[in-house]
């Protein structure tokens, strides 16, 4: 078969819309991935939030790739209304998730701090309840007159955590003062293996906890940068990643504080930064200066070839 723009042209239409069903597929694998990831939710549980951001941000390029190609497909077939359509709600939806992906900076970092403020919480709780109920059970040791008042007041004080590993059937034939240390010696070693369990976080885990952190966060901006470069806010002609400049301009206190002088002054007019848009359109000009008019041009006249003045 002969190349031929009609040809072309529907190959090119069948390549958009496989691209685009590939980026539908890539959406919905994200989707069921992120929702078994943080369902149900806990929003008080920091090491949820931790995990939920972890997947969250580890699979974005998942959508960030489905994105590009929807763009791609609508780029090679302009005449699909359909698609068009598609890709400007999903560029007007990728906004808000680009803008979420720098939410998840400060949501880290304060779900870290959390984890530890909670880890070291429960810790120091169970370490403090561990002593408490040791000294119940050294008092009793030591208020102990004979084997089987001593006896008598372990079985009341046994806990599973502090357990004595010593057989109370075996204390009246041990004396007392010899029971006693043995018993001792018992209590702490249990004591020491229940607080080793709940002991606060080492430094080991918390440098990793701690680079783990950094490392989403860093791709948190990254991934917001790559959003923003697909996303596209409606009435605009330029990607969403050329406004930020603008907007942090705007959000900048000392920009803010020029604008209510000048509007406070008498006569003052608040000068904010031209848009996007403008400068899209000054830039263009910029490019094709503007030609001269030629009635508006001096033409030189050659004194060899003027006519001569009549009298």
């Amino acid at each position: 078969m002969s190349e031929t723009p009609q040809n072309r042209g529907l190959e090119t239409a069948i390549v958009a819309d496989r691209l685009a069903l590939v980026a539908l597929t890539l959406f919905a694998v994200y989707g069921a991935a992120v929702l078994a990831a943080i369902l149900p939710p806990r929003l008080l549980d920091p090491l949820w939030q931790l995990s939920s951001t972890r997947i969250t941000v580890e699979a974005a390029p998942i959508p960030l790739l489905g994105l590009a190609l929807l763009h791609l497909a609508a780029y090679l077939s302009p005449a699909n209304l359909r698609l068009q359509r598609r890709r400007e709600a999903l560029a007007r939806l990728a906004v808000p998730v680009s803008l979420a992906f720098l939410l998840i900076i400060p949501l880290q970092g304060q779900a870290v701090w959390r984890s530890y403020r909670l880890a070291n919480a429960i810790a120091d709780q169970q370490q403090a309840s561990t002593s408490e109920r040791a000294e119940r059970v050294r008092l009793a040791i030591a208020q102990a007159t004979s084997p089987e008042d001593l006896q008598r007041r372990l079985l009341a004080l046994q806990r599973p955590d502090l357990r004595i590993q010593l057989d109370p059937s075996r204390f009246p034939a041990i004396p007392l003062p010899v029971l006693k240390r043995q018993l001792l010696s018992q209590l702490d070693q249990a004591e020491g293996q229940v607080k080793a369990r709940f002991s606060p976080i080492d430094r080991a885990t918390a440098d990793r906890i701690t680079r783990e952190s950094l490392r989403v966060m860093v791709s948190s901006i990254a991934f917001a940068a790559g959003f923003a470069a697909c996303a596209q806010r409606k009435g605009q002609l330029v990607p969403f990643l050329m406004e930020w400049p603008e907007l942090l301009a705007q959000l900048n206190p000392l920009e803010l504080w020029r604008h209510r002088r000048n509007l406070g002054e008498p006569g003052g007019i608040a000068v904010f930064p031209p848009s996007a848009a403008q400068r899209e359109a000054e830039f263009f000009e910029s490019l094709a200066p503007r030609e001269e008019l030629p009635h508006l041009t001096p033409v030189a006249k050659d004194p060899m070839t003027a006519s001569p003045k009549r009298d």
